[in-house]
């Protein structure tokens, strides 16, 4: 189905109530939020059947961004318990996979893909923090931003050692 109302480089922003065009600052981010829902979901793809608890974890995860999404485009989506689960879920895989130094961001298809979601969520909470300049947004979206990295390393890491890819330590000489 074609709308073509955005042919014009325009689009509806729900926070304004208003057509913006499509670089407007919320549209970039929640456009960002997006690319990194679609990298989880990459992710999810590689993951060999034995693990399919944490695709249900990422699954989570690709719904929890959505929400958050949502939140920032006015839509009251996500709340206090989603940061717990988000920072439960980081806890149990770095308890897993504990690190005890930096590591290159590789690996598996599935622990690289969660990297680069994680580097694009990182990418998210920056330009959240640029809207946020111009529009006041609620502090658990920052919260919530910043845990999901989190736990989108923690699970690259854990992947990582159930699969047998060695650490790759960063050496600063």
């Amino acid at each position: 189905m074609f709308t073509r109302t955005g042919d014009d480089g325009s689009t509806y922003c729900n926070l304004l109530k208003t057509r913006v065009p499509k670089d407007h600052p919320i549209i970039e981010l929640i456009g960002t939020l997006d690319e990194a829902n679609s990298f989880i979901g990459l992710a999810r793809s590689f993951l060999p059947p034995y693990m399919r608890d944490i695709e249900n974890d990422l699954k989570d995860l690709q719904y929890l961004t959505f929400r958050i999404g949502f939140h920032v485009s006015g839509v009251k989506a996500i709340n206090e318990e989603d940061i717990s689960k988000l920072e439960e879920l980081a806890d149990k895989y770095y308890g897993l996979a504990p690190l005890k130094h930096f590591v290159l961001p590789a690996g598996t298809q599935s622990a690289s893909a969660l990297h680069v979601a994680r580097t694009v969520v990182r990418r998210a909470e920056r330009a959240l923090i640029k809207a946020g300049r111009e529009f006041n947004f609620d502090d658990i979206v920052y919260k919530a931003i910043n845990r999901l990295s989190s736990a989108l390393f923690a699970l690259a890491v854990y992947i990582n050692k159930v699969s047998g890819y060695p650490e790759e330590p960063v050496s600063f000489r």
